[in-house]
């Protein structure tokens, strides 16, 4: 890919740090803040998920955004709510303008991630995309391990409020890089065709080394409405949307479980808050590289194949960590494997849903697959949170949440009898159609 393809994409992966930095920021604050605030278990779930429900809203209202007005702007609003939500964070006196701070972060977190998704396939070589795309998720857990190694020496000194002053900083700062470098993508341009579409076009495929165009291509026919809404959810696209849909839910609501209560789990049967901090930061050192290699290995072997083996190998790990979770040592290789596999996962549907809708309803389909996913993750938190409370055992609960990732697998499954069934465009190797 040209270098220009390359720093729109580095752009979009340091924006996408702050999806994993959002996530982890608040599972790393909870130990501090729970005695501090003296919060119940079941309080604490409800903050734990609050920026859950904001990404939710945002993933579900915003996203379709990116399909009317653009990719890039919306990006770039995105970002600035991110902003106002983190600074709102700081100065929180108490729980309800904390969880409602959380849900405004959320909200710019939902409505940025999924549409950078779109934008990072779209502006991404074909054969490159499945690459891309891992390298791109990656940043995920990359913001969530820099929020550990931020947190543990930040929190103790200056307490949990200095991990989202160092978010709003980071936020603030990427919204100028974002209005310098991010680009729009061809493909919205070609599809919605705005004011000095043609030129703007031609600018970014000289930029990429690609031969400009004389004219406009001729619109794709689409009978019916044009709206994105209607288009994931008529026809053939219904099925292939819900299967989406429940496989990407049931994955998030056992990763975010992890992510969100591991620190905290790993602290009460240590008795060493600072040992969760470094459980947490080595799963999500585990991620980046599932992230990566998953992407790699998209060239090689089946997309929908690997998806499912590697949902399938994510159960195992659970069911292994919930039974050796006291054992210090064991528990912290384990955590790496944990969070390899269970990112890995979220980079398969991320790769998948793509590539399944056209240039016109993109956005609205892959904000729609997160956006509902993440309502039914929301829940997790809150439910281990009631489970806990009812002294259900830390192994327990982690045999209860392989379910939802043998759920995910199966959904996957069904999405490959639907392809031969229907022609859906699943390819079994490499990238993502163009």
């Amino acid at each position: 890919m040209s270098r220009y393809q390359k720093v729109a994409i580095s752009v979009a992966l340091i924006l996408i740090l702050m999806d994993g930095y959002d996530v982890a920021v608040m599972s790393y604050a909870a130990p501090v803040l729970s005695k501090e605030w003296d919060i119940s278990d079941v309080a604490l779930g409800y903050l734990l998920s609050a920026s859950l429900f904001g990404m939710a809203a945002g993933s579900i209202l915003l996203t379709p955004l990116a399909d009317r007005i653009g990719r890039r702007p919306l990006t770039i609003m995105s970002v600035s709510i991110i902003t106002v939500g983190m600074t709102a964070s700081v100065f929180s006196p108490n729980e309800a303008w904390l969880f409602a701070a959380r849900v405004v972060t959320g909200i710019g977190v939902g409505g940025m991630v999924a549409n950078l998704n779109v934008l990072v396939a779209e502006l991404s070589s074909e054969a490159r995309r499945g690459t891309a795309m891992g390298i791109y998720a990656a940043g995920f857990p990359i913001g969530a391990t820099v929020c550990g190694f931020i947190a543990r020496p930040m929190i103790p000194q200056w307490g949990w409020q200095s991990v989202f002053v160092a978010g709003a900083a980071i936020t603030g700062a990427m919204i100028i890089i974002s209005v310098k470098y991010l680009p729009e993508s061809v493909d919205f341009l070609i599809t919605k065709r705005p004011p000095n579409a043609l030129e703007k076009i031609n600018t970014v495929l000289v930029r990429t080394g690609q031969p400009p165009l004389n004219e406009l291509p001729p619109r794709e026919s689409v009978s019916g409405d044009n709206g994105g809404v209607r288009q994931i959810l008529s026809g053939g696209m219904a099925w292939r949307t819900s299967m989406l849909w429940l496989g990407y839910g049931t994955l998030t609501a056992a990763y975010y479980f992890a992510n969100t209560w591991t620190p905290k789990i790993m602290a009460t049967v240590t008795d060493d808050a600072s040992l969760s901090v470094t459980i947490g930061t080595i799963a999500n050192l585990g991620g980046i590289i599932g992230c990566v290699a998953f992407g790699l290995l998209t060239a090689r072997f089946g997309l929908r194949r690997l998806l499912i083996g590697t949902l399938i190998a994510s159960a195992a790990s659970f069911v292994l960590f919930g039974f050796i979770i006291d054992r210090t040592g064991i528990a912290t290789a384990i955590a790496l494997v944990l969070g390899l596999l269970t990112t890995a996962g979220i980079v398969g549907f991320y790769t998948i849903s793509p590539q399944l809708y056209a240039p016109r309803a993109r956005a609205t389909g892959t904000g729609w697959m997160i956006g509902v996913g993440r309502l039914v993750s929301i829940v997790s938190p809150i439910f281990v949170g009631y489970l806990f409370a009812a002294d259900w055992s830390p192994r327990s609960v982690f045999a209860v949440y392989t379910l939802p990732l043998i759920a995910a697998a199966a959904c996957v499954a069904a999405l490959g009898v639907q392809r031969q069934k229907r022609g859906a465009l699943i390819p079994d190797k490499g990238g993502v159609p163009g």
